[in-house]
């Protein structure tokens, strides 16, 4: 079994996202990307008393379209408990190089915790009007005197965090007319001052990065000054005051941390795409008579380029003076190795996908259903970090379990029942309540209204509309989906399989053992079937008239084009339980009250699980890990706790070669493994999402993640020197056009004028190496331990272009090839 760490591309930059968000949380990291204005320098801020009302609250502060997203965070002083966030920290100060920032923010909360310990920090980013911070931040305290005495830390505190920004200066501009007499006074004049030692520009002007000020029991921190009443005009509704807030934030009243955006404001900032222009059926039939005619042309200069060639070969033969000369381009032809014939089966397989394919294309076309608002909230329970949403829709909306699949329909919530079905070691289970009906006619209807506009917009001869795949399908099968099939259906559809499927597809690359190991009995009946690969899931689907499906099942592999398959077909009988076997290659069950479709082997041990009572629903450890779940719902989603086995396993099969810090941090975990689970409702104000995520999984990718950005792959070095090539690159312009006053810079050049930092150039395992002369430049990039830091060398010129290939450890030249 083989674990991967993630190793990011660029390592330092999660590092830096952490810290942004705990700023961003804690006290206000965007105020630091404020725009530089023209406002003259300040000296430090100093609290300021504002108090437009009697105990202000934020939500009254606001209006409802001031903001795009509000957040809190409530109990900020437990964050760095052992309970809450300080275990995820942890990993990274132990493991990782955090910026000095990132350190600052977690020894400030700790010092703090007392005085923060029942504050709430409330924040409000995504300005939608003009004339207010584009981060405004509060921390509102049980009393007023508790804000009065906090405001003074947070005064000395954020300096050291959100240094000065630099303000911009009206450029200078000359005079409208100067006259040459004039205009060389003026150069004399700095050129005096040049040779005098004078400084050729200004030293930058900076500004304080935040405001900050408070109001009752409330401490603002904002990137700059601001009115209360641009924040709420006095004609608008505060954000308190809107239904959906209410809505959103009384669901997650109790979690730790909030958050609300407003997507009614997005769509509205959005431009609407202009209709596609349609084209008449007069239009439609000119453009055909001139592609006809276009088409005719074509043939005729074909057929004289033809009689040319001939005549030009019959007199080359007789020696004879040509005639008529025409050029003739011939393109030769490469003569590629003829690819396998493909079976008849293997066609057979592919026209079937094909089918499939285009009628399952119809589930996405449409016009996504975007809900108004979106809560999202975040809270540890028991030993699971828990993330909880609700999508607040309008009152005519359908409903919908995806916004992004617009024909797929829900059916009322219900309580699954594929688990009773599925065996025991079952490792990865999703299920859904779908109503086939709607779902079908909607499908249709925007396949319908497809085809009709690609119609009109046809540029091309065309005789026949493109081909109905539904109708192509009830066609060859005998039989109206509609009529004959879904009344038969229930409304259930399920997907099982193990985490092998997923093998290769995750960022962990996890190859898992099963959760439970099978009893026996169960193992030797398994036998032969063990062996075989799993490549495909199991679909369950509910089943209300088992004979209507069962007499209607041949005919859908004959709309599908595999017909003949019927032909091959076995039945087996395992008592109550008949299973349709088409040679070994998939097959398929009446299983329970459902029809279970996959390989052969899969849907056998599918029945012999179900016969002997060794069921999925029986697993202590499934049945345990939903009982938070709500007892009828739209959907909801399992993973074993064969994924966390699989950690623990490879930690220990690894530790004798993993970096001692990384092994011995991994180590003192928490051995249990839990599942992952997911569920989906809908109580009548939205369509609510969760899931619960063990926490020691958490910590442990936060592990892995920040053991990679202390000690990167070669592969990741390579990709981050890449990028220092091309910053390098990007960084000669401005120098070039300020600076070096037409010429390019050396590093050292670069670094002097802050458009590079050396710290990052030095940091990961390449050496950077810059050669300027007038106007060319060269940059190489060559690995500090060849093998070890990195394989390839790099380099870049004026060109931008950066190439790079293996040299052994020495320099690359222009002469290799661009990085692609």
């Amino acid at each position: 079994m083989k674990v991967h760490f993630p190793r990011l591309v660029l390592p330092y930059g999660l590092v830096q996202f952490v810290s942004l968000f705990l700023m961003v949380v804690l006290l206000a990291k965007p105020l630091c990307a404020q725009q530089p204005t023209a406002t003259p320098a300040k000296p430090a801020p100093q609290p300021q008393s504002v108090a437009p009302t009697l105990n202000p609250t934020f939500e009254t502060l606001l209006s409802v379209d001031s903001y795009k997203l509000y957040g809190e965070v409530r109990n900020v002083g437990q964050l760095m408990s052992n309970g809450g966030l300080g275990e995820i920290v942890d990993p990274i100060i132990k493991l990782a190089e955090p910026p000095k920032e990132f350190n600052s923010i977690i020894k400030f909360l700790k010092a703090n915790a007392e005085a923060l310990a029942s504050s709430r920090l409330l924040f409000a980013t995504w300005p939608e009007r003009t004339g207010i911070p584009d981060a405004f931040v509060a921390i509102e305290f049980p009393t007023t005197e508790d804000a009065a005495k906090f405001a003074p830390k947070l005064e000395t505190f954020l300096p050291g965090i959100l240094p000065p920004v630099p303000v911009a200066t009206p450029e200078e501009k000359p005079p409208a007319q100067t006259t040459p007499t004039e205009g060389a006074q003026q150069a004399a004049t700095r050129d005096k001052k040049e040779e005098a030692g004078a400084p050729a520009v200004s030293p930058p002007v900076e500004r304080p990065a935040f405001v900050l000020s408070h109001a009752g029991n409330l401490v603002f921190i904002s990137d700059k000054a601001f009115k209360f009443e641009k924040l709420r005009p006095a004609s608008s509704k505060s954000l308190a005051e809107d239904q959906n807030f209410r809505v959103a934030y009384d669901r997650f009243s109790n979690e730790s941390v909030f958050l609300y955006f407003n997507v009614q404001l997005e769509d509205r900032t959005k431009p609407k795409p202009s209709p596609t222009p349609l084209i008449t059926d007069a239009e439609r039939e000119q453009i055909q008579r001139e592609m006809e005619a276009q088409m005719l042309k074509q043939q005729e200069e074909a057929r004289i380029a033809f009689e040319a060639e001939n005549n030009r070969r019959a007199n080359e033969s007789t020696g004879a003076e040509p005639r008529f000369v025409a050029r003739v381009s011939v393109q030769p032809t490469l003569q590629a190795s003829p690819a396998p014939t493909p079976t008849k089966e293997q066609e057979t397989q592919r026209a079937a996908s094909s089918q499939i394919g285009r009628m399952l294309d119809a589930i996405g076309f449409g016009e996504p259903q975007w809900p108004e608002a979106v809560g999202v909230a975040l809270a540890l329970e028991n030993n699971d970090y828990v993330i909880r949403a609700i999508l607040i829709e309008p009152p005519e909306a359908k409903h919908l379990p995806l916004p992004f699949v617009p024909q797929l329909i829900s059916a009322p919530a219900l309580v699954s029942d594929a688990p009773s079905v599925l065996p025991d070691n079952t490792e990865v289970f999703v299920s859904a309540s779908i109503d086939f009906r709607q779902t079908y006619e909607g499908m249709r209807k925007q396949a319908d209204i497809r085809a009709k506009t690609e119609m009109r917009q046809i540029r091309a001869v065309a005789k026949e509309p493109p081909p109905d795949p539904f109708a192509e399908f009830e066609k060859k099968a005998g039989f109206k989906i509609s009529e004959d099939l879904i009344p038969a259906l229930g409304s259930e559809i399920a997907l099982a399989g193990s985490l092998k499927l997923l093998e290769g597809m995750g960022p962990f690359n996890i190859q898992s053992r099963p959760s439970a190991k099978p009893s026996p009995e169960a193992e030797a009946k398994e036998g032969q079937e063990k062996k075989e690969s799993e490549v495909l899931p199991m679909l369950l689907i509910a089943v209300k008239d088992r004979e209507a499906v069962r007499r209607v099942m041949p005919h859908v592999l004959q709309g599908l084009g595999m017909g003949e398959a019927n032909l091959i077909a076995q039945i087996e009988k395992r008592e109550d339980v008949e299973i349709v076997n088409y040679a070994g290659f998939f097959a398929y069950a009446f299983v329970g009250n459902f029809l279970i479709i996959s390989q052969t082997a899969s849907v056998r041990r599918a029945a012999d699980a179900y016969l002997n009572h060794q069921t999925l629903a029986s697993n202590t450890v499934f049945r345990n890990s939903r009982r938070w779940e709500p007892r009828q719902n739209l959907g909801e989603i399992y993973f074993s706790p064969a994924m966390m086995e699989g950690y623990h396993d490879a930690v220990r099969k690894q530790a004798g070669t993993m970096d001692p810090t990384m092994r011995d941090f991994l180590l003192g975990l928490d051995p249990t493994a839990s599942a992952i689970t997911y569920a989906l409702s809908n109580e009548g104000l939205g369509t609510q999402h969760e899931i619960h995520l063990p926490k020691n999984l958490i910590i442990t990718m936060v592990a892995g993640i920040s053991s990679a950005t202390k000690n990167p792959p070669p592969e990741a070095n390579e990709m981050i020197a890449i990028s220092m090539l091309q910053m390098i690159s990007n960084a000669e312009g401005p120098y070039q056009s300020t600076a070096g006053k037409g010429k390019y810079g050396t590093l050292d050049n670069l670094v002097e004028q802050k458009l590079l930092s050396r710290d990052i150039l030095e940091k990961y395992g390449y050496r950077i190496e810059v050669t300027a002369s007038g106007d060319q430049f060269e940059a190489v990039a060559t690995p500090r331990e060849y093998g070890k830091t990195g394989k390839r060398s790099f380099f870049v010129d004026k060109t931008g272009v950066v190439r790079g290939d293996d040299h052994g450890g020495g320099p690359a030249t222009v002469a290799d090839k661009p990085i692609q």
